[in-house]
């Protein structure tokens, strides 16, 4: 299969939202939000939420798009981090199955560090559940090196997130 990683257009709001609620389903602890406060979520946020990710040059968020289908199948972003200035944290990353084992996520990953390196970063951080083996081998495949840092996960405080930064930054 063929596909594109590109920035998402402000009209695919409902694949967006579709995606989104997909990956809180498949992946409900990887998230900071759960499926059930994301449906509450009105329309209107999800088309403001998808106009702002289309438009934004102060934040990063790319789409896979399956050729073949024009399905979205990925999603990567990465925004200034919360609370460390200079910084920026990779956020929303989910690959569908189906997409899964190909160079789809590595794609993402590469489009939003590129992204992120026309910017001030001085650095770009992300993080990842602490049982989530499969994740952190990726990351570390990719070029990212743990810090050290944690922090309590906010949906299952059971668990933490560790914290990764890309080596190779700047």
């Amino acid at each position: 299969m063929a596909y594109t990683v590109r920035r998402t257009t402000a009209d695919e709001w409902r694949d967006f939202r579709e995606l989104r609620l997909e990956a809180l389903l498949d992946s409900p602890t990887n998230f900071g939000q759960t499926h059930e406060q994301a449906l509450a979520i009105p329309d209107e946020q999800w088309q403001e939420r998808a106009q702002t990710n289309a438009a934004s040059e102060e934040q990063a968020f790319y789409v896979a798009v399956d050729d073949a289908t024009g399905w979205l199948v990925g999603m990567w972003s990465a925004a200034p981090h919360f609370n460390r200035p200079g910084s920026w944290i990779v956020l929303g990353v989910y690959v569908r199955p189906e997409a899964r084992g190909t160079d789809v996520a590595r794609r993402l990953n590469r489009a939003v560090i590129d992204f992120a390196r026309t910017t001030e970063a001085k650095e770009l951080v992300l993080l990842v559940r602490d049982d989530n083996e499969r994740g952190r081998r990726f990351y570390e495949r990719e070029g990212f090196v743990l810090t050290g840092g944690s922090q309590p996960h906010n949906l299952d405080p059971s668990h933490d997130l560790v914290e990764m930064r890309y080596e190779t930054f700047r």
